[in-house]
C-alpha cells in the first residue's frame, strides 16, 4: 500500500455563491489531479525500489550477480548490480479526474545504456489510464451514445476524444460468452431462452463511399441471443451461465449452442437433472439430438401464453367484461400446475379441457400439444425429495425469471434501437451479461 501525505488543500475561490461553488468543484479536480499523480510517482518509485532491491541514495550491496527481467539496450545485461537510477522524465497520463503529471524513474546500465522499465501502473504509450476505459463502458452501459460520451470526456480533457478511441475501449472489455464449470459448479436445473435485438450484418456487397472508400453494405436484421441460466433450486440461487449471438432459434443455432455448453461440463454426468425452456421447434430438436438424456420441462409461461394468443372473446362482451373472461379462463388455466403431485394436475387438466372445450376449442388444443412435457416438474420434485432435498415448483416449471432477467438486456437494446457491428452487440451483452453471472 502506498501512503502519500496529502496536506493541507488551499482552495481560492470568491465571488457569488454559484461562482463560489463552481470554483470549489474546478479547484477540488486541480487538487484530485495532483494527489492522484503524487501517489503514481510514489507506486513507481516502489516498484523501481523492489526491482533494484534497494531505495534512493542507498549503496548497492556486494552480493552475487543476480538477473532481473529488465535488460540494458546497449549491452544487453539483466544483472541487477549493473543498473543504477537516472532521474526522472516527465509524462501526462488522462484519467477520470482529469491530466495526471507523473515523473516517471529511469535507470541506466553501468555501460552508459539506457534501461526500459514497464511498469505495472500503466502500459508504454498509454495516454488513457485503465480507469478512462472503464467508465467509458458504464456509460455505455447506460445508453449513451458514442457521440454523448465524447462530448462529456471532451470537457473533461480540454481536446478532442475520437470516436475509434471510444470504440476501442468499449470492444477490448468483451469477454468471452462461454467459460468452463468444475463438476461441483455444474447447476441441477438450466433455464434456455433468447432474446432478440436488431443488427446490422453484411449483405457481401461492397459500395464507394463519397470519399472514394470501399464500404461493405449492411442491412438490418434480427438476431437472437441464446442464454442458459443456471438453477440452485435447493438455495435459491441463479447464476448466467453461457450466451451465443446466433444466426436465429434454428436447430443448428440451438444445436452449437448445446454442444458449447456440454463442452462447459454442463452434463448430467455432473449432476445436470433438469431443462427448462418453451417450445420451439429448433430447440426441440437440437434437444434431442444433444440432451435427450436430460428431462425437459416446457415452460408453462409461455404455455399459457400461447393459450392467451388463442383464446377469443364471446360476441357482445364490451372490452372490461372481455378482460375479464379472459383473465377468469388463464387463472382457471394456470392453476393446473399449482397442484401439490402430477396426479391431481391430470385432474384439474382433464376438468379444465371438458370444461372449456367447446367455448374455446383452439385454446385447448394449444393447451394438449406437449402437456406432459409441462409435468416433468412433479418428477424432479420426487428425485430430489428422495435424496433429501426440497425443490420449490416455481424454479422448475417455467422460465420466467429468466425472462426477467433480460429486462434490463431489452432496456438496453431499445435504447440503441440498432447495432452497426456484431462486436458492439457482443460487447454490451457482455457486460451486462457480467452483472448475472
Amino acid at each position: 500500500m502506498t501512503i502519500v501525505t496529502v496536506g493541507k488543500l488551499f482552495l481560492q475561490v470568491s465571488g457569488d455563491e454559484r461562482a463560489y461553488v463552481k470554483g470549489l468543484c474546478v479547484a477540488l479536480e486541480e487538487q484530485i489531479c495532483q494527489v492522484v499523480g503524487r501517489c503514481l510517482d510514489e507506486e513507481l518509485q516502489a516498484e523501481v525500489d523492489r526491482l533494484l532491491e534497494r531505495e534512493a541514495y542507498v549503496r548497492r550491496k556486494r552480493s552475487k550477480k543476480q538477473k532481473v527481467r529488465i535488460r540494458c539496450s546497449r549491452c544487453l545485461s539483466h544483472e541487477r548490480q549493473n543498473f543504477r537510477r537516472n532521474g526522472h522524465y516527465q509524462r501526462k497520463l488522462n484519467a477520470h479526474w482529469g491530466q495526471i503529471r507523473l515523473n516517471v524513474p529511469q535507470v541506466k546500465c553501468a555501460c552508459g545504456g539506457n534501461v526500459r522499465l514497464r511498469f505495472r501502473a500503466f502500459r508504454p504509450g498509454q495516454r488513457m489510464w485503465d480507469d478512462f476505459g472503464v467508465e467509458v463502458c458504464l456509460d455505455y452501459q447506460r445508453g449513451l451514445s458514442y457521440r454523448q460520451i465524447k462530448r462529456e470526456w471532451d470537457q473533461v480533457f480540454g481536446r478532442s476524444v475520437g470516436l475509434r478511441t471510444l470504440n476501442q475501449r468499449v470492444l477490448a472489455e468483451k469477454v468471452q460468452g462461454m467459460g468452463c464449470l468444475t463438476k461441483d459448479a455444474v447447476p441441477p436445473v438450466m433455464r434456455l431462452d433468447g432474446i432478440w435485438l436488431s443488427v446490422m450484418m453484411p449483405t457481401g456487397e461492397v459500395k464507394k463511399d463519397r470519399l472514394g472508400r470501399m464500404r461493405p453494405v449492411k442491412r438490418a436484421k434480427k438476431v437472437p441471443i441464446l442464454a442458459a441460466q443456471g438453477v440452485w433450486p435447493d438455495t435459491g440461487r441463479s447464476a448466467l451461465l453461457g450466451w451465443m449471438l446466433a444466426d436465429g432459434e434454428d436447430h443448428n443455432s440451438w444445436q452449437t449452442f448445446l454442444e458449447r455448453l456440454l463442452e462447459m461440463g454442463i452434463s448430467p454426468e455432473n449432476g445436470l437433472a433438469l431443462l427448462v425452456a418453451d417450445g420451439s421447434g429448433g430447440f426441440r430438436s437440437a434437444y434431442e439430438s444433444r440432451y435427450w438424456m436430460v428431462p425437459l420441462q416446457r415452460c408453462v409461461f409461455h404455455k399459457l401464453r400461447n393459450m392467451a394468443e388463442a383464446l377469443y372473446s364471446p360476441a357482445g362482451l364490451d372490452r372490461q367484461a372481455a378482460r375479464e373472461y379472459r383473465t377468469h379462463f388463464l387463472r382457471q388455466a394456470a392453476q393446473i400446475w399449482q397442484a401439490d403431485d402430477e396426479t391431481e394436475a391430470r385432474q384439474r387438466y382433464r376438468a379444465f379441457c371438458q370444461q372449456w372445450q367447446s367455448p374455446q376449442p383452439k385454446a385447448v388444443a394449444s393447451l394438449k400439444r406437449d402437456f406432459d412435457l409441462t409435468l416433468t416438474f412433479y418428477s424432479a420434485q420426487e428425485q430430489a425429495a428422495a435424496q433429501d432435498q426440497l425443490w420449490p415448483a416455481h424454479f422448475l416449471r417455467t422460465t420466467s425469471p429468466l425472462e426477467r432477467s433480460f429486462r434490463e438486456f431489452r432496456r438496453r437494446f431499445r435504447n440503441a434501437v440498432l447495432f452497426h457491428s456484431q462486436a458492439g452487440a457482443i460487447a454490451i451483452m457482455a457486460k451486462l451479461a457480467s452483472r448475472f453471472s
